[in-house]
């Protein structure tokens, strides 16, 4: 089978690009074929080297009639060759929704990232698709426990960053003073700052795909956002397939993610600050990782993803 898939922006680091990736993983022995609307750079180059790669501002229908399936990431109408959904192409489009956009393109069947999503958009007929990740690469330095390591990874931009953020981590360093805090994405502007902050126990990595193994050096992975709920928590699986306990906020669908018993929901800063408290016991640390790996595993690894594609390409 011959799976055209479609992304908005060609990077690998952040995005649909990814979840794009996590398909061409789970299914490895169809013919993928991933077309860009942005130039695609090396690093996503790289990722999909095993696919067939293009870079196409408008999904052209000759495209479309020489696959099998395609399947849509967050596609908007006027970027495909149909004007709605009288119009669709003989062969089965999925359209993949990540986000509350307005104005996607036409599909054969919809489906949405998390409950949470579907609850928002106008689509009833949309069913919920939770994605796959990998398991991170391992690296030389593993978990120890020494310093107690958080770390937060994000998307490297000014929105997934706020200011607000540094007061947020002001008061959890003062009250956790033996936190080693490590931030993967943060922009260059906000680092200074953020080293205040957390009082120098602080350092900084460059976002990419070999970022992620350092989730199997923290023990714990923290994300709060004071204004933007994410629709699915990507870095919150692969933290969890890696036994690091995810620490973030109980909005969007991380509450599809975590269910209390593995991970930390927190609704306040002394929410927040209760959890790592509770992981500051190692034998609950250690614990919580085995029950992170579990769920995951059985929810959010390829395999899983795989048996979900398929029973969804089945139904076309």
């Amino acid at each position: 089978m011959r799976l055209l898939q479609v992304c908005n922006v060609g990077n690998i680091v952040g995005g649909t690009a990814a979840c794009a990736w996590s398909v061409t993983r789970a299914l490895p022995d169809m013919d993928h074929v991933v077309v860009f609307r942005s130039r695609p750079t090396e690093a996503t180059q790289a990722a999909f080297r095993e696919c067939q790669v293009r870079q196409e501002s408008q999904l052209a229908l000759d495209s479309v009639l020489s696959v099998d399936v395609v399947l849509l990431h967050n596609t908007a109408k006027q970027h495909v060759s149909w004007s709605d959904a009288g119009d669709l192409p003989s062969r089965p489009v999925v359209q993949y929704i990540h986000s509350n956009a307005r104005g996607h393109a036409s599909a054969h069947r919809m489906v949405c990232c998390s409950e949470y999503l579907r609850e928002r958009i106008d689509q009833p007929e949309c069913t919920v698709l939770h994605q796959g990740v990998p398991l991170a690469p391992s690296m030389t330095e593993e978990r120890s426990g020494e310093p107690f390591t958080i770390g937060r990874i994000c998307t490297p931009t000014a929105r997934k960053w706020p200011p607000r953020l540094l007061s947020f981590y002001e008061t959890l360093a003062s009250r956790h003073r033996d936190v080693h805090w490590e931030f993967v994405g943060c922009p260059e502007e906000l680092r200074e700052r953020m080293v205040a902050a957390c009082n120098g126990r602080v350092q900084f990595h460059v976002a990419g795909t070999e970022a992620r193994s350092l989730l199997h050096k923290w023990d714990a992975m923290l994300y709060h956002h004071p204004d933007l709920p994410e629709t699915f928590g990507r870095t919150v699986a692969e933290a969890m397939r890696c036994g690091c306990v995810p620490i973030v906020d109980a909005a969007g669908g991380f509450r599809e993610q975590v269910d209390g018993s593995d991970g930390f929901l927190c609704s306040s800063v002394d929410e927040f600050s209760e959890a790592i408290e509770t992981l500051g016991d190692k034998s609950r640390r250690d614990e919580r990782a085995k029950r992170c790996r579990r769920h995951a595993d059985e929810r959010f690894s390829l395999g899983a993803f795989r048996k979900r594609l398929l029973m969804l390409l089945e139904t076309l």
